[in-house]
Parts: C-alpha cells; sequence; structure tokens
C-alpha cells in the first residue's frame, strides 16, 4: 500500500465516523479535530503532515482564503521588524508597540492606515518577489527593500505542496458544541512554481502580512510572526496543480 493508499484508507476511517464533536472552540476547531482523529501529532516544525501530504480542512459553505505555506521575507535581514516599525500601527493597549496587518496583491495596490498603499512586484528578472510600499497621498516609492528570493520560495513551495490533501467538511451545532462530519478528499499532485508565480502576478494568490509584537513574558516587545504567508481561494486550489483526485 503507497502512502495515497493509506491516507485514503485512515481518511475513510474517520469519515465513517459521522458527526464528531470539536476538540477546540472556534476556526482552528475543524483543523485540530481532523488531525486528531488521523493521529496527527500537533507539532511546530514546518513539515508535511501526514504520509508525505499537506493536509487542510474547509467548510463546504465557505470559500475563504487557504493558507498555502508561511513565510516571513528572505531579504533584508530582519525584514518583519523592520516593517513593522517603519509601517506597522501602534496597539491601543500600547502605544510603543506596533502591529502590521495587511494583504497585499501583485495586481493592484491596498490601502493601509490611510497613508500607504502595499502591493507586490514579481521581478522575474532578478528572481525576486518585492513588497512594495507607496504613499496614499503622493503616490511616491517609498519602500522595497524588501521581499522573498524565487529559491527561497520554491524551497518552502515543493516542501509543503508537492503532495496535497484537501477535505471537505459539514458543521452543526448542538448544545453550543460544534461537531464536524469529514466528507471529501480532494488529493493535489504535481503542483507547479511557475503557475504560482503566474497566480500571484494576476492576483489571484495573495501575501497576507500578520506581523506584531510579544505583549507579555520574556520576549515582550519584539517582533512576532502571527503567520504571514501566501493564501489562495478555496476554488483556485486546482489551477496549482496538474493532478486532482476526489475520494469519497
Amino acid at each position: 500500500m503507497n502512502n495515497k493508499q493509506k491516507l485514503i484508507v485512515r481518511f475513510r476511517t474517520v469519515k465513517s465516523l459521522g458527526f464528531i464533536p470539536s476538540n477546540r472552540k472556534h476556526n482552528t476547531g475543524v483543523g485540530k479535530t481532523f488531525e486528531d482523529y488521523m493521529g496527527i501529532v500537533e507539532n511546530n516544525r514546518d513539515d508535511v503532515d501526514l504520509f508525505g501530504f499537506e493536509i487542510k480542512t474547509h467548510r463546504e459553505t465557505s470559500n475563504s482564503f487557504v493558507t498555502l505555506c508561511t513565510k516571513a521575507p528572505s531579504f533584508i535581514k530582519g525584514a518583519n521588524s523592520y516593517l513593522n516599525d517603519k509601517f506597522g500601527t501602534p496597539y491601543e493597549e500600547n502605544k510603543s508597540m506596533h502591529k502590521l496587518h495587511t494583504s497585499v496583491f501583485a495586481n493592484r495596490g491596498n490601502t493601509f492606515n490611510n497613508k500607504y498603499s502595499f502591493r507586490l512586484k514579481n521581478d522575474r528578472k532578478n528572481r525576486v518577489i518585492r513588497i512594495v510600499v507607496c504613499s496614499i497621498k503622493t503616490g511616491n516609492l517609498l519602500d522595497s527593500s524588501c521581499g522573498y528570493t524565487y529559491d527561497s520560495l520554491e524551497k518552502v513551495f515543493y516542501r509543503k505542496l508537492r503532495n496535497l490533501c484537501y477535505v471537505s467538511v459539514d458543521s452543526k451545532l448542538k448544545d453550543n458544541i460544534e461537531y464536524f462530519r469529514f466528507k471529501k478528499a480532494e488529493i493535489y499532485t504535481e503542483p507547479s512554481f511557475e503557475r504560482f508565480l503566474s497566480l500571484i502576478d494576476s492576483g489571484v494568490i495573495m501575501l497576507d502580512i500578520r506581523i506584531g509584537c510579544y505583549k507579555s513574558g520574556k520576549n515582550i516587545g519584539k517582533t512576532h510572526d502571527h503567520g504571514s504567508g501566501f493564501r489562495i481561494k478555496s476554488s483556485d486550489l486546482h489551477l496549482i496543480y496538474s493532478k486532482r483526485e476526489v475520494f469519497d
């Protein structure tokens, strides 16, 4: 039995259980519950989840953005702290600390804090994707020193997304407890980094910047990456891959 067959056997075992109570409250409950029943040990390593497959779950009624991979900019050194210090907004409870939460596309600029417009620039000649920041008021370029090299992105892309299992979920609420039923698994293989770059160009894939500071403990005031990464609508996920198989 190969790894894909092992994964599907285990998925169908979980599916046969019907509705399962959530093991965690709020939005992360669906993923955590599925991982628990699949036998995936929760850890902070940047490895794939099970049998060589990255596993993601989504509610069937949702077409929200899915995180493909999380990664801090590869240049300049300390890019997260640099961007947060220069463009972030203060926390209400502590004005000395900053946060920078914004979604950035290549095909259009956004508006952040009524001052800045963030945009991605895919520089194919130099094989980098730059985070470009301009002034809303004047349109002048303020910064383009931070971003990602192709090499750094391609490495995490193929490590995390070479084999992907995308699981569709039904949910219901009973006595203030959410229950999940895992219905369908879509197996995606043969991803293309070139397609990934093209989907960034067209605005289908965005960079979600989620930078803040530790609010307590020994690292209080230090920069904290809350999961900045590249994201895509669930309905567009298939555009990255050459092969898709569906298992009920």
